[in-house]
């Protein structure tokens, strides 16, 4: 009896580690259809860039076409990727993923805006909350299989096992396929009616799924990620195709000033993707806007502060009252060890900036800029820019810490151990947050509102 369970406890763990990593399979296949696969590759590989400009420039279209779907348009954010593969993706009720590469390979910003529509459409319909339960079920055909597959390996027929196995990881990647085509359905549709609504046409949409579908004939290294993430590119462009014969009988030229957008967001995308030394021999001779601007992020790049300073200076003269342009030229006044010009340059982007976009960014680096000068004007000034900031940017840990910093500074201990214990929660960290959390009832400047959010701190850090 010893030895039959012997044999049935070993051949039980080959079994398992065989259903591990078809486990893994599955997970990787659902991860990859849903497009959380992508965001951790991508993002693990080369990160996400934090740019103002190019996040302002894809919310003007993110938002009011969020609000016609119903959505709360505030709420929407949006990060780049950056990765050359033509991609998008949502995590989230309020996130938009965006890969660089998308941005610059495409036509024009009609084509974006489509991309856009359709991942708000995923947001409108609750298909994030939806995809837990559909990799749940298809984890579960996994297991009901390795359950089948114990027996059969138990009574000794392992070939058999391992084909029971096997066809319930075929089940279970039908599940996830069936429901991501479904989802890709629905998620088109609220896009050509958000694209009708706001009178946008989608001919540049149409194309970019016909260049995506003629892809299935490559090999599947060289297809694009958002070819094997949404299935039936051929059929969706059809489905684009049907609406523009029917519905888009007169031209619907793209609108200027989205035209003006693709360019300057895509010539600072290329200037901070490609080598800087490239971006240099490309534009030299050139010296319209675009070119001046990225050879200024390609000097900046290559810690050449000084002949950067010099291009924005040219830029600024021709067009003194671009916000984005005084920003870039308060990074590079910091580069350069000018604290006190580089918080003159970051408060005049915030004055020339529209209201409603989100400043945070700029706040961070301006808080940043104050806290350098470091004289008590500056430090509570600071205190002030980066609370904003981090009312603005919630969600990012390092502007916590910097105001955590400031805080600390000016002798704020209370304040500064409660963001600081945020951020740790922030970022995992719970044994951290617990100490941080523990410790700010021992400052003299506790008070009640600062012992009652640290209870609330290590609550939720299960201490």
């Amino acid at each position: 009896m010893s030895r039959l369970c012997e044999w049935t406890s070993s051949a039980f763990l080959k079994v398992m580690a065989r259903l591990m990593t078809m486990a893994t399979v599955v997970m990787t296949l659902a991860l990859t259809l849903t497009m959380t696969m992508t965001m951790m590759t991508g993002t693990a590989k080369a990160g996400i860039i934090r740019d103002t400009e190019i996040e302002d420039a894809l919310l003007r279209i993110i938002r009011p076409m969020s609000e016609s779907a119903g959505l709360n348009p505030d709420m929407m954010e949006v990060r780049v990727v950056i990765n050359n593969q033509y991609n998008a993706f949502v995590m989230g009720d309020n996130m938009i993923y965006m890969h660089s590469g998308l941005i610059t390979s495409a036509d024009s910003m009609l084509e974006v805006a489509g991309v856009l529509a359709h991942e708000i459409g995923h947001i409108a319909a609750g298909h994030i909350p939806r995809r837990g339960e559909v990799i749940e079920n298809a984890n579960m055909a996994s297991i009901l299989s390795a359950v089948a597959a114990i027996a059969l390996s138990a009574s000794g027929a392992g070939d058999a096992a391992f084909g029971v196995l096997a066809g319930g990881v075929d089940r279970s990647q039908r599940i996830v396929l069936a429901r991501s085509r479904q989802d890709e359905g629905v998620a088109d549709e609220i896009a050509i009616e958000l694209m009708e609504e706001h009178e946008l046409s989608l001919k540049p949409m149409a194309e970019a799924m016909r260049k995506l579908g003629a892809q299935r004939v490559l090999p599947q290294s060289r297809q694009s990620d958002y070819y094997l993430t949404h299935p039936g590119a051929q059929e969706r462009s059809a489905v684009f195709q049907d609406h523009i014969n029917n519905h888009e009988t007169e031209p619907r030229d793209e609108p200027q000033w989205m035209k003006a957008l693709h360019q300057r967001i895509t010539t600072k995308l290329l200037a901070w993707t490609n080598p800087p030394k490239t971006t240099l021999a490309n534009n030299f001779g050139d010296y319209s806007p675009a070119a001046t601007y990225q050879r200024a992020i390609a000097l900046y790049r290559l810690s050449d502060v000084d002949s950067a300073e010099n291009e924005m200076r040219i830029l600024l003269d021709e067009v003194p009252n671009d916000p984005y342009y005084h920003e870039f030229l308060g990074d590079v006044l910091m580069a350069k060890g000018e604290a006190a010009a580089a918080v003159d340059a970051y408060k005049t982007a915030i004055s020339l900036m529209e209201t409603g976009l989100n400043k945070g960014q700029i706040f961070l680096s301006m808080g940043r800029a104050l806290m350098i000068k470091g004289d008590d004007a500056s430090l509570n000034e600071a205190i002030v820019i980066l609370e904003q900031a981090v009312q603005d940017e919630p969600e990012w840990a390092f502007v916590k810490h910097q105001l955590g910093i400031a805080y600390g500074k000016v002798g704020r201990l209370a304040d500064a151990d409660l963001i600081l214990a945020e951020e740790a929660l922030l970022v995992g960290n719970t044994e951290l947050a617990t100490r941080l959390a523990k410790r700010v009832s021992t400052h003299d400047d506790a008070s009640a509102i600062h012992k009652r959010l640290a209870a609330d701190i290590l609550l939720q850090s299960g201490s």
